[in-house]
């Protein structure tokens, strides 16, 4: 389920909150004389381009999100092989660290129309999920299950819990309103509207994260 406006514009609202706050904040420091010493202000006006810098990305972000909104559901004219989004996954120094379990060879293709934006889609929904437990070992657990690659993710306490579908006992869809990364979620959510990739989550287990990806026969 794709995320609506309100979410898109409430995600966007509380992620422009800190570094505009930040801004805002050194430039009055500025402006009213707190920072004599030339060091104090040349750290205030790096701490304020750095924050600038954070809405310029998160202006980038909003442009993808907006071209994605728009484009509604392409042909999806190119076969990717399950193997190639496994392997860049694992390549992804983001999800460095995790322990992967395959349970079953994969046999079929994915149907996509930008293979890059599928594997960074996976990936970004994966970190997130990562992040809400950190300091803790995370596993990918990677299925085939009827005509889909299902991967689920997230701690061994998160994983005995969540489903294999999202249809299963205490799945909920992954929440995208959260700081950091709301809009490369809802970014990614866009992503998997477009190739019909179902996402859930377990509703007492945020660090965890499934996604169901349909095959087509070889």
């Amino acid at each position: 389920m794709q995320p609506n406006l309100a979410q898109v514009l409430n995600t966007l609202a509380h992620e422009i909150r800190t570094p505009l706050a930040v801004s805002q904040g050194y430039l009055k420091l500025h402006l009213d004389g707190r920072l004599a010493a030339p060091d104090d202000q040349r750290r205030a006006l790096q701490q304020t381009r750095e924050a600038l810098g954070v809405i310029a990305a998160l202006c980038a972000e909003m442009s993808k999100v907006s071209a994605l909104a728009d484009a509604g559901t392409p042909t999806l004219v190119e076969r990717m092989d399950p193997a190639r989004l496994l392997d860049e996954l694992k390549a992804a120094s983001e999800l460095a660290g995790a322990t992967w379990s395959e349970e079953n060879a994969v046999a079929g293709r994915i149907a996509t129309n930008a293979p890059s934006d599928l594997v960074r889609a996976a990936m970004v929904t994966i970190k997130v999920a990562f992040d809400e437990e950190k300091n803790v070992p995370h596993t990918i657990d990677v299925k085939v299950l009827g005509d889909a690659l299902v991967v689920r993710a997230g701690s061994q306490a998160a994983l005995a819990s969540l489903p294999s579908a999202p249809g299963g006992p205490g799945a909920v869809p992954v929440n995208v309103v959260r700081g950091g990364k709301g809009l490369s979620l809802i970014w990614a959510t866009f992503v998997f509207g477009q190739h019909d990739i179902q996402t859930w989550s377990h509703q007492e287990h945020k660090g965890s994260v499934g996604l169901r990806i349909p095959l087509e026969n070889i």
